[in-house]
């Protein structure tokens, strides 16, 4: 596929400007600040559009640094391609003043139905990131980016498996691993709201437990009041006491004294008075009140006991049967909740440590993409070999046999192999780096432009060569066979092409 002309209708700085190309090299050359970038970056824009961004970076996007100077509203270009014996016109409005797209055939007159279509099948099947990281190379941007490595890792993987041509490994892997962050996520929130639910049944289970301690308590005060006289008695000395002071209690305990008083009294008389008659009189009178504190204390002793009885059978039919069984009731309530609260907290701690489906999921995800890439780098170790052989050539070439193989990982990162030893990219020269990756993007050109020779678009890319590389890369570029349109600035490049042209050979070796 070859470019005939470019028509800049409204472009940039142009109005109504034409450029014809023929096949071979082309040099357009210019100072700075005259346009020269424009029409490279018109040249893709004819094939893909321009992309409008938003917000703040739509002030400096391409799209605006692209628009006509004079008529902004009149957006649009053309371009006149051969391909195929046939020659198509390719007309596109870049704002809404026009229709988008618009492709015709000018040797047979007709219109194409599917014009993204035809520029798909016109370009190979090569997409805007192909295009730019291979045969359109920006100005001081000779260097590739990881759209290109994908898009190797796709051809490769697809042209050497049995897979469907139309299967893009890449874009499955990056699905696999969409959904398995969708996933991740998804168990992440399930184990927040599990933890969310184990710290309100666990609020919910104290809360319960402090409930029916203080029913026990409540519980134990009724069986306490509850309890016979007798086993009240002998199991709680503090009761005893109690009972001693009520009212019986203290008269027993008054009336033992005055006996005993009494009774000592008297027997003291009897020892210290005179009069023997007063002296057996006190005597026999103080040994009868001696002798009545026997029977008195246990009269006054059963009197007690019936207090007591009728103490604790006051206290029972004050606390009532019917509280007594409410609260037995709702107790034995409060202890099932607390039993089943604690049956859900088990139920809820088993769920970390059984397998869930959304583990399960997220397990077979991964296993399912290491096995892709697993099988994705032994088919690029098989076919890179392609891909590295052919820009090894071209480098070769480029060199002048100063750096005979180029080793490209599926990684892509590069090894320089020279006669002597195995370099980084970092370790050689800025230009040399210019020609490593110029090599790669040419090799790569012929892997994924579909059969296609791509015209070759270069702006200011050879800025870094010296006399000598500058030679060597317009050696190879005329000897390819493709359309190349190469902007400049110098004039070296057109003394260094012509100066070829007359060798004898017309510069082909």
């Amino acid at each position: 596929m070859e470019i005939q002309e470019l028509w800049l209708k409204n472009y940039g700085k142009f109005e109504d400007h034409r450029i014809r190309l023929k096949s071979g090299i082309n040099i357009i050359y210019g100072g700075n600040e005259t346009g020269k970038s424009t029409i490279h970056s018109f040249i893709r824009a004819m094939f893909f559009g321009i992309s409008r961004s938003r917000g703040r970076a739509a002030r400096m996007d391409e799209y605006q640094m692209r628009r006509p100077w004079d008529h902004p509203g009149a957006f649009q270009g053309s371009m006149r391609v051969l391909d195929g014996g046939e020659v198509y016109r390719i007309d596109r409005s870049f704002d809404r003043s026009g229709q988008p797209l618009l492709v015709t055939c000018e040797t047979r007159p007709g219109e194409e139905k599917d014009p993204e279509g035809f520029l798909t099948r016109l370009l190979g099947g090569a997409g805007e990131a192909v295009f730019a990281n291979t045969v359109f190379i920006s100005q001081a941007h000779c260097e590739t980016d990881e759209a290109l490595a994908q898009e190797l890792r796709r051809y490769m993987v697809n042209s050497g498996s049995a897979m469907d041509a139309e299967l893009d490994v890449t874009q499955a892997l990056q699905a696999l691993r969409r959904q398995k962050k969708l996933l991740e996520q998804k168990r992440k929130k399930e184990e927040e709201e599990l933890e969310a639910q184990i710290g309100k049944k666990l609020a919910k289970a104290e809360t319960v437990r402090e409930e029916i301690a203080f029913l026990e308590k409540q519980a134990g005060r009724y069986e306490k009041d509850r309890m016979p006289v007798d086993a009240a008695r002998s199991s709680d000395p503090e009761d005893e006491e109690e009972l001693e002071n009520t009212g019986i209690g203290r008269g027993k305990r008054i009336l033992q004294a005055l006996l005993m008083l009494a009774g000592v009294l008297a027997l003291a008389g009897a020892v210290f008075l005179d009069d023997w008659k007063m002296r057996v009189f006190l005597g026999i009178f103080g040994a009868v009140f001696l002798l009545l504190l026997i029977p008195v204390h246990f009269l006054l002793e059963d009197l007690a006991e019936e207090e007591e009885e009728e103490a604790y059978g006051t206290a029972e039919r004050g606390a009532g049967m019917e509280n007594y069984e409410e609260l037995t009731e709702e107790l034995r309530g409060r202890r099932e909740t607390y039993q089943r609260l604690q049956d859900e907290l088990e139920e809820l701690y088993g769920s970390h440590v059984r397998p869930e489906s959304t583990d399960t999921e997220i397990a077979a995800i991964s296993l399912a993409i290491d096995r892709i890439c697993e099988l994705s780098t032994g088919i690029y170790e098989r076919m890179g070999g392609g891909l590295n052989e052919r820009a090894s050539v071209i480098l070769s070439e480029l060199t002048n046999g100063a750096y005979s193989r180029i080793v490209l990982d599926e990684t892509m990162e590069i090894r320089i192999h020279t006669p002597s030893r195995v370099l980084g990219l970092h370790q050689v020269s800025g230009g040399t780096m210019q020609q490593i990756y110029f090599a790669l993007r040419m090799a790569a050109a012929e892997v994924l432009e579909g059969g296609k020779k791509l015209p070759v678009v270069l702006d200011e890319t050879f800025a870094m060569y010296d006399d000598a590389r500058l030679e060597a890369a317009l050696r190879w570029l005329k000897k390819s066979g493709r359309q190349v349109i190469l902007f400049t600035c110098q004039k070296r490049e057109r003394e260094i092409l012509e100066r070829i042209s007359r060798e004898p050979s017309g510069g082909l070796s």
